[in-house]
Order: structure tokens, then C-alpha cells, then sequence
């Protein structure tokens, strides 16, 4: 089953643009929870929150990218 070189590279950009969308909204949100950081230690409810973003962009890029054929990814075939 061949995929064409368009569709990976709409899969591709897809991915980066997703990826950086969500990397955005975690620094944002990051701002948001630590307000006081600097202040206060941070408490394990503010570090679960910004780290479940981490969480769901990693199971994003395996679901992407899983949909890649192997020598796209430099695996050999």
C-alpha cells in the first residue's frame, strides 16, 4: 500500500502545525497555573496539569507518524 509523497507531506505538516499549536497553549497554560512559582512550590495539581498537554502531544506524534510507511522514517523496509 503506497502512499503518495503529497499525502505524507500533508500528514507532515498537519503534525507540525497541531504540535505547535499545543506547544504554544502548554507555555500558555504553564504561565497561567505557575503565576506564583517564584514564589511558592509548585503543587503537584499545577504540574499534572501542564504535564498532561506533554502527554496527549506525544500520543498525537505516535498516531501521526504511525501512519508513515517505515523508509519514510529512515527504518529500512
Amino acid at each position: 500500500m503506497a502512499i503518495s509523497q503529497d499525502r505524507l507531506e500533508r500528514m507532515d505538516r498537519a503534525f507540525k502545525v497541531i504540535f505547535l499549536i499545543a506547544f504554544l497553549l502548554q507555555i500558555a497554560l504553564a504561565a497561567w497555573v505557575t503565576n506564583d512559582s517564584a514564589t511558592a512550590p509548585l503543587t503537584g495539581a499545577q504540574v499534572a496539569t501542564v504535564g498532561l498537554i506533554t502527554v496527549m502531544l506525544l500520543v498525537i506524534a505516535a498516531a501521526v507518524y504511525s501512519q508513515f510507511p517505515e523508509s519514510r522514517l529512515g527504518k529500512p523496509k
